[in-house]
């Protein structure tokens, strides 16, 4: 791979060409509203840890070891991928409706077992101690204590057992209708041209991969948005929004909702050190395999002699130990 002159690095930031802002109000409102996180040049890697708890070096390596995943280094196959995140570009797709409400449905199903039949194993105990105390009296509280601890708690752990297993079920053997994405993709940030593309309407095949947006990555700020949770608390997500057209991306797609502003802010931190071609990628255990494929990863490694295995082999206590560092350089710098 090789960098087009288009590729983005932090200076292009300054010179942007004045133009008027197009923006609505109702733009504003849903795309541009929340704070303002200025463009910076990180060289520290920074990253959110989300990101470093669903890739442990047991995950890296059995990845890697799947004969499936060996075709995904073909450049030609990647072309076509509806998602992706590699020296690349990083490509997002959205699920189809009927794709996310059996994620819905798995998702309850999940916390039903996990959560919702605990508290009902313990009101059962509780009112079955309430059933002997009243049960020589006959009265109705009695009753219902009895029916409660013999109906209602495998009915309802049945229903959540169906609901779970009901749905991997449908998405092992047959995923074309539990689970699916939409005809295109949404939209991609490539590091090879420095460009931010959205597509026009990837819900329809007619439309799929057709280019609404073509836009350079130094003309988009970021914002640190928040909305309540139902508690009240704020849950944070991040918005990347081009200064002068109405063109967004919802990078909640990729980095998620999180209660911690901590979190986004390395999103976004990340974000711009991905795109920097003056930069090597992310030092990060997902973007491992990647470096050797990217000029300028591939030229700092060899320089400061890094081993190209340095994640994938490392064992569990080790990993463990850059993790809890990780997370206390992350707080050292965004809270303190």
């Amino acid at each position: 791979m090789t960098y087009a002159p288009s590729a983005y690095t932090p200076d292009q930031v300054q010179r942007r060409s004045p133009r008027e802002c197009l923006h609505s109000h109702k733009f504003k409102l849903f795309a541009a509203s929340g704070r303002h996180l200025p463009h910076r040049h990180p060289t520290v890697d920074m990253s959110p840890m989300h990101d470093w708890r669903h890739n442990t070096p047991e995950q890296l390596r059995a990845r890697e070891a799947d004969p499936e995943m060996a075709k995904y280094h073909d450049s030609e196959c990647r072309q076509d991928l509806l998602g992706r995140w590699d020296e690349e570009c990083l490509r997002y797709t959205r699920p189809t409706k009927k794709a996310f409400l059996f994620g819905l449905i798995h998702g309850v199903g999940v916390v039903g077992i996990f959560a919702i039949t605990p508290i009902v194993t313990l009101a059962t105990t509780a009112l079955a101690f309430l059933e002997a105390s009243n049960a020589r009296h006959g009265s109705f509280l009695s009753n219902f204590a009895s029916f409660w601890g013999w109906i209602i708690p495998p009915v309802t752990l049945l229903a959540f057992l169906a609901a779970w297993g009901g749905v991997r079920l449908l998405q092992k053997f047959a995923p074309n209708i539990a689970s699916g994405a939409q005809s295109g993709p949404a939209w991609e940030l490539n590091r090879r041209t420095g460009e931010v593309i959205v597509f026009a309407n990837p819900r329809k095949k007619s439309t799929a991969w057709q280019v609404g947006h073509r836009l350079p990555f130094n003309e988009f700020d970021c914002y640190l948005q928040s909305t309540p949770t139902p508690q009240g608390l704020p849950q944070y997500h991040l918005s990347l929004v081009h200064y002068a057209e109405e063109v967004h991306v919802r990078l909640a797609d990729v980095f998620g909702s999180t209660t911690s502003h901590v979190e986004q802010r390395a999103a976004w931190d990340m974000l711009q050190r991905y795109m920097d071609s003056s930069q090597p990628l992310p030092d990060i255990p997902m973007m491992e395999p990647d470096r050797p494929r990217d000029p300028a990863s591939r030229e700092h490694d060899q320089r400061t002699g890094r081993n190209p295995r340095f994640w994938r082999d490392m064992d569990d206590d080790t990993y463990e130990r850059h993790v809890s560092e990780h997370q206390g350089k992350l707080n050292a710098f965004y809270r303190g």
